[in-house]
C-alpha cells in the first residue's frame, strides 16, 4: 500500500508501508554501469464496495484491499562479483595510472619546451658578426642576346 492515498491505507489495520521493505530498487556499479544486486516488489489491490444486492456487503466500506503480493529479485553471485573485480576493475585502475602518468609527462613537456628554445635560440656570445652574401640579380646579367641565344642578333 505504499504510495496509496491515505483515505485507503487507514481502513486496513496492520499495513505499514515501509520504502526499505517495499520499494523497487537497484544497485549499480558506478563506474561500469553493472548492475549488482536488484529488486521488483508489486502489490495488485482490488476495490470493495457496498453492493445493494448482496446482503453479505452491506457494511462494506469502499476500500482498496491488497489481494497479491510479488517479489522477485537478483543478485551477482560471488564468482561474477569477483570477475569484474579482477578482469575490469583492476584494467580501469591501470588506465587510470596511465591517463595522469601522460597528463603529468605532458605538462612537463608544455613547461620545459619554451624554456629550452628560448635558451637555445640565445647567442652564445655577446657580440655578432655579420657574414657576406653575395646575390645574384637580374641587372647583372649581360644582355648579349639573352641568355643562350645568338651572340651575332
Amino acid at each position: 500500500m505504499m504510495g496509496a492515498a491515505e483515505e485507503y491505507t487507514s481502513l486496513i489495520d496492520g499495513m505499514h508501508p515501509d520504502p526499505e521493505k517495499h520499494q523497487i530498487f537497484v544497485d549499480v556499479e558506478p563506474l561500469t554501469g553493472t548492475p549488482l544486486n536488484g529488486g521488483k516488489r508489486v502489490q495488485f489491490n482490488m476495490f470493495l464496495r457496498r453492493i445493494d444486492s448482496i446482503r453479505l456487503t452491506d457494511r462494506l466500506p469502499t476500500t482498496l484491499f491488497p489481494v497479491l503480493w510479488i517479489e522477485e529479485g537478483i543478485a551477482l553471485n560471488e564468482d561474477m562479483v569477483k570477475l569484474i573485480d579482477d578482469s575490469l576493475m583492476k584494467i580501469l585502475t591501470i588506465l587510470d595510472i596511465v591517463q595522469w602518468t601522460m597528463i603529468a609527462i605532458g605538462l612537463f613537456l608544455a613547461i620545459s619546451m619554451p624554456i629550452l628554445y628560448f635558451t637555445k635560440r640565445r647567442p652564445s656570445s655577446g657580440t655578432i658578426t655579420p657574414t657576406l652574401t653575395t646575390t645574384t640579380s637580374a641587372a647583372s646579367i649581360p644582355e648579349r642576346g639573352g641568355l643562350g641565344g645568338n651572340p651575332d642578333k
